[in-house]
């Protein structure tokens, strides 16, 4: 065989060799990579199980709020109509009771101090003297 035959074809033996090395290489990163990718995927299997147990739960908690809301809203329209009614007594009572009581007490309280007035009079009429309350007429 010729010298220049024999070089070809050590040199095309080399890049041979050479292509099979980076083929094999490249293979071991594809491989490498897939069983990453298998990974993440394993990993994404599990958070989307997850989120979709999440999102059932989420469902159940709204179909309960779906059930309690219209209950609340009886119950706070409830409380509601307890508070008007509440004021209402109160209205009621400060009008009926309070002031009448005021004027009662004011009543009183011009009783006694036209009572004390007549009694000082009384008093400095037959004793010639003034009542001993320091001078204050009034309470």
């Amino acid at each position: 065989m010729p010298v220049l035959l024999q070089i070809c074809l050590v040199i095309v033996t080399i890049a041979v060799v050479t292509i099979a090395v980076a083929t094999i290489r490249v293979m071991q990163h594809f491989r490498k990579s897939s069983d990453e990718f298998s990974r993440l995927a394993g990993e994404a299997r599990q958070v989307i199980d997850q989120l979709t147990n999440v999102a059932h739960d989420a469902q159940e908690i709204v179909g309960t709020f779906r059930d309690i809301a219209p209950r609340v809203r009886r119950v706070m329209d409830r409380f509601e109509a307890v508070g008007e009614r509440a004021v209402t007594l109160t209205d009621t009572v400060i009008q009926e009771v309070e002031l009448p009581v005021r004027a009662a007490v004011a009543i009183i309280r011009g009783f006694r101090y036209g009572a004390r007035q007549f009694v000082e009079r009384l008093t400095q009429r037959f004793s010639g003297r003034v009542s001993t309350n320091g001078g204050r007429n009034h309470e």
